[in-house]
């Protein structure tokens, strides 16, 4: 299961957008995405990633200003090239 965008908080608690979210069948959508990988599949879902995970993690920190980290799948990372 590849996880494009984790938020690590406090305690342990880690919010994550994997294949449980982009893979997903059910409506219901809790991931760090906001829903728009939500059952999009995993290309659909690398590109979102690839162009929101800066406003994703932006919205993370404004309801949690203490996250102590975060991870990124690397094919979800835009490369820059000069």
């Amino acid at each position: 299961m590849s996880t494009l965008l984790a938020v690590i908080r406090p305690g342990g608690r880690t919010q994550r957008c994997d294949a449980r979210c982009y893979d997903a069948h059910e409506a219901e959508c809790k991931c760090v995405c906001g829903g728009l990988n939500h059952g999009a599949g995993l290309l659909v879902a690398h590109e979102n990633t690839r162009r929101l995970h800066q406003e994703w993690l932006a919205a993370a920190h404004a309801k949690d200003p203490e996250i102590l980290s975060i991870e990124i799948d690397l094919d979800a990372q835009g490369y820059v090239l000069f």
